[in-house]
């Protein structure tokens, strides 16, 4: 799977739950039009998290090796009609979205599909949580038999980016002294824009 498919699923979701928002204008998710509005815009995701088990690491926007995280497909647009778009190597990617009580679900052109939980649904933040992925269901996350697609995906993407995090590869983490992690998580924060 190619790095940038990873890169945009972070940077859309992407991938720690937090309380709501005490702003007056903050809505508990469902499947009321309400909510389909407050979705229906653009947003900006800057802010990254992956959650295991035992800790919740935040991810620089610069990675060690100097190369950004985000680059143009952090912006994404959803619109009332229940498609949605970003760009990903300046190429428009389109899809389409269903907002279910607290899930959002997006399914792109390639019918690959990606599952959140919407944390935290205002007019001005939305954070998301993707599934949760049990690393250890299975030996290899490429066993099919073991873990969906989206599994692979999260729990792959999940790990390499764990990974670059880690002193051995430039990062600032040593986990030789951190827990193995036994899920991941993507947690992404965005703003209205």
């Amino acid at each position: 799977m190619r790095i940038n498919y990873f890169l945009s699923i972070i940077a859309l979701f992407t991938l720690t739950l937090t309380g709501c928002s005490k702003s007056d204008d903050n809505v508990n998710p469902s499947t009321t039009t309400a909510s389909a509005d407050l979705l229906a815009r653009t947003w900006v995701f800057n802010d990254i998290s992956i959650q295991t088990d035992a800790k919740k690491y935040q991810l620089p926007s610069t990675l060690p090796t100097g190369q950004g995280l985000l680059g143009d497909d952090n912006v994404v647009t959803f619109k009332k009609d229940g498609t949605y778009s970003y760009l990903d190597n300046k190429a428009t990617v389109t899809g389409k979205w269903t907002l279910t009580d607290k899930t959002l679900v997006m399914v792109d052109a390639d019918q690959s599909t990606s599952t959140w939980t919407v944390n935290t649904l205002s007019a001005t933040d939305l954070k998301l949580g993707s599934i949760t992925v049990n690393l250890q269901k299975g030996t290899n996350l490429n066993d099919s038999k073991v873990y969906s697609k989206e599994e692979a995906s999260v729990g792959g993407a999940g790990l390499l980016l764990l990974a670059t995090l880690d002193k051995s590869y430039g990062g600032t983490i040593d986990f030789s002294k951190e827990p193995e992690p036994k899920t991941v998580q993507f947690l992404v924060n965005g703003k209205a824009k």
